[in-house]
């Protein structure tokens, strides 16, 4: 079970406390029973109400105020608040001119909504609901329910909203909240489910699947599907939308995530449906990014399409001011494609002097290139456990990158300094300089070896003992210098250099880190091979002919 700070009731109680005081010039907490209001309540207008279970911030209080939500109804972790909680709102946020209830269809939301609604026109309030049902493989489960609410009820709250700082009445508002139900449609995948405060996550997938059609309480989706890169899963994803609401433009288009997606994966997945919109002729007049409805910490995202028309438009561009809208795009438009970098004559000429490899040194990089990519999830790990967990992901970026041709040496050392951070960079400058003593015989091999090692160390910084890549370059040149010394063959040079490296990289689990991020963590990392090191000696390993 995933540990969290505190309980869920804690974190409710406590969160929402703390969510009001932070933004006290917004909201305010009534805490018995539990809603919040609008810190200045709005006069002469329809109040607009909506709640549900936590776990699903930003909603709905990070709705509540100018142009959005009154008042918001906040119940247990994916539980519904009660019909006291929703009456006593209701009554609080209630301008003279009525109440819009915006419920999300799920049992539990719709009868307490409901008998909040019935308790407050026995009092002589107006009240009028809409009811939000855009989740689209939620209905093809053939459930009595039928669909669930999920971003939709974030867009129904934008555009109702606005029309309530307009003034316009109750029924136009629950009838122009229907349109916008009606021309919305959602749909939901993860690969990692959400981790509730008191219970065990709702399923589990292994590494090569995606679960799709989740929906935002945590439960399982509709189909359980083999991983797929993200590119792929959008296109799916809108074909999914597009079967059950033909797509017209323009539309307007959300991308949410579930509660533990990134900000880089979420603009990835944007990218991909604005192209994908695009190359079905779909003109994509809005667009908005962000955690608008989560499930916890679920792993995913989910798509949402409104056909938008002049009216819907106008109402989503109108001014809004609560604690989370952070704004849309105005204008979505087709991926950018990269521009191919220009190289000059000069640059041209030298790339063609480098092409000159050998056979040999081609089959010392084939191995490597596999062998390590067969690693790379242990040199992970290694680095997780002892400094920030990125050294796997960015030796997968560099083999990735890897064209075979010319100078392997090189070309292997191109695609290392194409990779970001500390460790790439440096493994390209050893690699570089590696190279000029590939071939050669014993005496060239260690000084290669030496030298690749010297400049590692001066631009780094490392040293032997600070527990880096360096702890196997150096007993690497000093163990092939030996056999030079020796007059021993290249082949027996290359093998006691790769030998010597594992020795030291082994040594290094030893040793505290002084140098890089691993410094970081102190004498945590004890007992933690360095994976710099080891990827050393993997690769000098590879030197040696079966």
């Amino acid at each position: 079970m995933t540990r969290h700070l505190v309980s869920g009731s804690e974190a409710v109680n406590d969160g929402l406390r703390g969510f009001c005081a932070v933004n006290a010039d917004l909201v305010a907490l009534h805490e018995d029973p539990r809603f919040v209001l609008r810190a200045e309540p709005a006069t002469d207008k329809v109040a607009l109400v909506s709640g549900g279970g936590s776990g699903h911030e930003p909603l709905h209080a990070g709705f509540v105020g100018v142009g959005m939500l009154d008042a918001a109804v906040p119940g247990e972790v994916f539980s519904s608040p009660s019909a006291d909680q929703v009456r006593a709102a209701m009554l609080a946020a209630d301008a003279g001119r009525g109440v819009l209830q915006i419920v999300k269809n799920y049992t539990g939301d719709v009868i307490n909504f409901a008998l909040a609604a019935d308790e407050c026109r026995d009092r002589g309030v107006e009240v009028a609901s809409v009811l939000v049902d855009d989740d689209v493989p939620s209905a093809e489960r053939g459930s009595t329910p039928g669909r669930r609410g999920t971003v939709a009820t974030v867009l129904v709250e934008k555009i109702c909203g606005a029309a309530a700082e307009e003034g316009r009445p109750l029924a136009e508002l629950a009838e122009l909240g229907q349109r916008v139900v009606d021309r919305s449609r959602s749909v939901g995948a993860a690969v990692a489910a959400g981790s509730n405060f008191t219970a065990e996550p709702a399923f589990e997938l292994g590494a090569d699947e995606i679960e799709f059609g989740v929906g935002i309480h945590g439960e399982r989706g509709t189909d359980r599907i083999r991983t797929e890169p993200l590119e792929a899963l959008v296109r799916r994803m809108l074909d999914t939308l597009a079967d059950d609401l033909p797509l017209e433009s323009p539309v307007l288009l959300a991308v949410n995530g579930l509660g533990a997606t990134t900000p880089l994966e979420l603009d990835a997945a944007a990218g991909y449906a604005l192209a994908e919109l695009d190359r079905r002729g779909i003109e994509v007049s809005r667009a908005i990014v962000d955690d608008l409805v989560t499930s916890l910490d679920m792993r995913g995202l989910s798509l949402t399409v409104l056909l938008l028309d002049d009216e819907l438009q106008r109402w989503w561009d109108a001014p809004v001011q609560t604690a989370h809208w952070r704004g849309t795009r105005l204008a979505g438009v087709p991926a950018a494609q990269p521009k191919p970098a220009t190289i000059t004559a000069d640059e041209t000429t030298a790339a063609a002097a480098e092409e000159e490899g050998s056979e040999a040194a081609t089959d010392w990089i084939d191995r490597f290139v596999e062998r390590a990519g067969e690693r790379a999830d242990e040199l992970g790990e290694l680095d997780r456990q002892s400094g920030d967990g990125d050294f796997g992901p960015n030796l997968r970026t560099a083999l990735g990158r890897y064209r075979a041709g010319g100078d392997a040496f090189v070309a292997l050392s191109r695609a290392f300094a194409g990779v970001g951070g500390t460790s790439g960079p440096l493994l390209a400058l050893w690699l570089r300089t590696l190279a000029r003593g590939i071939g050669g015989d014993p005496g060239a091999y260690a000084e290669a070896l030496r030298t690749a090692a010297d400049r590692v160390r001066e631009l780094g910084g490392a040293e032997v003992g600070d527990k880096t890549m360096v702890d196997a370059m150096v007993p690497a040149a000093e163990a092939a210098q030996r056999v030079a010394d020796a007059d021993g063959s290249l082949d027996e040079a290359i093998r006691a250099a790769a030998e010597a490296a594992d020795r030291a990289a082994e040594q290094t689990s030893e040793l505290v880190a002084r140098r890089g991020r691993g410094s970081y963590v102190g004498e945590a990392g004890r007992g933690v091979v360095d994976p710099g090191a080891r990827l050393i000696a993997i690769f000098l390993g590879c030197g040696v002919r079966p």
